[in-house]
């Protein structure tokens, strides 16, 4: 194929049936840009937001969604977040190049007409071969080695799948692409078909969060991510031995539930180690158990954590030669000299006494 890349879009030009830019295309790493672009985020749900409200994306849930669009998110940058947006340009030119297919440049954050707070954050557009009319949008994407199984698919990994969805319901288009770069050397990319009936599901559940969440300001349900444990660990300024008050109803039945999963969990793990071991006596003195074709079936070998102590107490003469001193922060001694400073990097642990209310 030939490579096939256009020049960025014209500003003010929408190429999108059912959306204008709201934002026109700005270079991110120009701060007065950068502010513009997040004030505008908060006025509606994006493809990455969409993609977190629905499990996506992992460290994140719905509560942090709802702390960002009420402007109490942070504004932060990872390595990766930046990686990524320096790689759309590569991938584009080599999808381009290897598919035949034009890329655009977008000119800008695109939001429905009809439905304003629907936002897209297009990384490029792709274009119709014979007339350069814009076919949906191009998701690029960088990702690590380990996932290119996902890639491998029959249909784009759910993630960006769902971004490029999210898009087309924005923009009024009928398809569009995803392209990955896979352990830096390697492209493998999807074509996203239309679903009218997934996408219609999407808008309208999508809205109704919006409304209730964002517009009525009702905090969501609790959820059982990790990434919502550590955001409300870390949401508010903690009031030293502060009260809040709990009705009795409400107390017992959060109890009840928390031990009886407790007790669940504690049920499942025994039959899961009763699984495991029946499986350490397949093994017995051997380290790998395979299949009669040659297929491992599991493995249990001594690569596991060093017993320390109880080397130190069989060969006391060997540890003392090989023993070493570690530095590490004296925290007894910083309560002392600094309490505030102390307890304000300290986690928050959640007990429940055994006790009957």
């Amino acid at each position: 194929m030939t490579a096939i890349i256009t020049e960025p879009a014209l500003p003010g030009v929408d190429l999108a049936p059912e959306a204008h830019v709201v934002l026109p295309a700005g270079d991110m790493w120009d701060q007065e840009f950068r502010t513009r672009w997040l004030a505008e985020r908060l006025r509606g749900l994006g493809g990455s937001d969409v993609a977190v409200l629905l499990g996506f994306i992992k460290g994140k849930g719905p509560w942090h969604v709802f702390e960002d669009k009420h402007g109490r998110g942070k504004d932060f940058d990872t390595e990766a977040m930046e990686f990524g947006r320096e790689m759309e340009e590569p991938i584009a030119r080599v999808f381009s190049r290897r598919t035949g297919i034009p890329v655009v440049t977008p000119p800008g954050m695109y939001a429905n007409v009809e439905r304003p707070w629907m936002l897209g954050n297009v990384d490029r557009l792709a274009l119709d071969r014979d007339t350069e009319e814009v076919v949906g949008p191009l998701e690029c994407k960088n990702r690590t080695e380990w996932q290119l199984t996902d890639w491998e698919q029959d249909e784009a990994p759910d993630a960006p799948q769902i971004q490029n969805l999210w898009y087309q319901a924005v923009g009024g288009w009928r398809g569009g692409y995803c392209a990955a770069c896979v352990g830096g050397n390697k492209l493998r990319w999807h074509r996203v078909e239309r679903r009218e009936d997934l996408i219609q599901h999407l808008v309208q559940w999508t809205e109704d969060w919006w409304q209730r969440h964002i517009v009525e300001g009702e905090e969501p349900d609790a959820d059982g991510l990790p990434g919502t444990k550590d955001l409300l660990a870390h949401l508010w300024d903690v009031k030293v031995d502060a009260v809040a008050e709990v009705a009795v109803e409400q107390a017992r039945n959060l109890r009840r539930r928390e031990a009886a999963l407790d007790a669940a969990i504690d049920r499942a793990q025994r039959r899961l180690e009763a699984v495991q071991n029946q499986m350490r006596l397949v093994c017995r003195e051997n380290e790998i158990a395979k299949t009669p074709g040659g297929k491992v079936a599991w493995t249990w070998k001594q690569n596991g954590n060093f017993a320390s102590a109880r080397f130190a107490k069989a060969h006391p003469d060997l540890a003392k030669k090989y023993e070493v001193t570690k530095t590490g922060i004296d925290t007894k001694a910083l309560a002392a000299d600094h309490p505030d400073l102390y307890r304000e990097f300290r986690a928050r642990v959640l007990r429940v006494p055994s006790k009957e209310i």
